[in-house]
């Protein structure tokens, strides 16, 4: 086990507990799902020596973080999603990674026939499964258009929006295999524990097996963990959708999370961050005028930021042509989701003197 899949497969662990606020409900050991009428060894989900397995029309998969959402739109399964995170210090995801991705996806997404099966298992329900790759070093061109082409969601968490965070997993990380290496055996006993401890599964699941073990957590070890909780608490990240193919994380904290439930719907400024290149910043607009102590931040990908490049009137078009409207649902008490919409207001926006021109 190197530090860098090791810094990934935290970071999976914290983003499936961020991203909760959009319904997804994270499978784990505790409570995999079970299909009556269908046999044991063609369940969709196993769990295996090497974790959980979703099984696919030429093999199984291993996953450390998949999510079913809570509710189905009209005319389509029952949605799934695949979180893989890259955690390189510099280096952008290549092709190679998205292409991991669509394997996976064809083969799973191609897993059903109707041909042999009986009537009760045909009434089983059926997924449809998405692959969604978040990386702390953004990707490359080749792979964000093959990603494009193939329907991989690239999320970017290169900014200093995440900064925060990340950091306290490299040094986690660091301070776990600073003096030795650390076999798989160890690292998925201290992943497990601290799965429990991000995602508060200690408390609700009476199979948790989280301890200290003080052979692999030392006093600046508990610390730290500790400390990204604490981050991390009261944060959530909003996954939503703009006029475009691409797909924008909105990280916000628990004041912009009572806004929405106050009203849903806001009107609000979008500038561009002229300090940091790939930030832009969302200003609620409250009774006709900004309130920045609510802004919430976001990076747009790539492509985006090259087309504007430091151009005053695309980054207004993108404004108003492709995050006009930025919308996500969202489970703002944890229970019934809302659909949320941010609408951009061009003539507020302009009024600011820190807008990008």
């Amino acid at each position: 086990m190197n530090k860098q899949q090791a810094k990934g497969y935290l970071l999976e662990i914290v983003l499936s507990k961020l991203i909760e606020v959009n319904g997804y409900e994270v499978i784990t050991e505790s409570n995999i799902p079970y299909e009556p009428g269908v046999p044991h060894d063609e369940q969709e989900i196993e769990s295996k020596h090497n974790g959980l397995n979703v099984r696919g029309r030429g093999g199984y998969h291993q996953f450390d973080t998949l999510g079913t959402f809570r509710i189905t739109p009209p005319f389509v399964y029952p949605l799934r999603l695949f979180v893989e995170a890259k955690c390189y210090a510099s280096t952008k995801v290549g092709i190679d990674r998205v292409r991991v991705g669509v394997g996976i996806l064809n083969d799973i997404n191609t897993n059903y026939s109707t041909v042999n099966l009986s009537t009760e298992q045909l009434s089983v329900k059926r997924y449809q499964y998405h692959y969604a790759i978040f990386s702390t070093s953004g990707f490359s061109n080749p792979a964000q258009r093959y990603a494009i082409a193939h329907k991989i969601h690239l999320i970017d968490l290169s900014s200093d929006v995440y900064k925060d965070i990340i950091n306290l997993i490299h040094q986690i990380i660091d301070e776990l295999m600073d003096n030795s290496d650390i076999d798989d055996t160890q690292f998925n006993s201290f992943k497990r524990t601290f799965s429990e401890l991000i995602r508060d599964e200690v408390v609700y699941h009476r199979r948790s097996s989280y301890c200290w073990d003080e052979y692999l957590f030392n006093i600046d070890l508990k610390m730290l963990i500790m400390e990204l909780k604490n981050n991390i608490e009261n944060q959530f990240i909003y996954l939503a959708t703009i006029n475009s193919v691409y797909m924008i994380p909105l990280l916000a904290n628990s004041e912009f999370n009572e806004l929405l439930k106050t009203n849903p719907h806001q009107d609000v400024s979008i500038h561009f961050n002229p300090e940091k290149p790939k930030e832009w910043i969302i200003v609620p607009i409250i009774n006709g005028s900004e309130n920045p102590s609510l802004s919430i931040r976001f990076t747009l990908p790539k492509l985006l930021r090259q087309y504007i490049h430091q151009d005053a009137e695309k980054a207004m078009r993108v404004k108003e042509k492709i995050i006009d409207k930025i919308v996500f649902i969202a489970y703002l008490d944890n229970e019934n989701p809302t659909l949320c919409t941010l609408t951009f207001n061009k003539a507020t926006t302009l009024r600011n003197p820190w807008t990008f021109r």
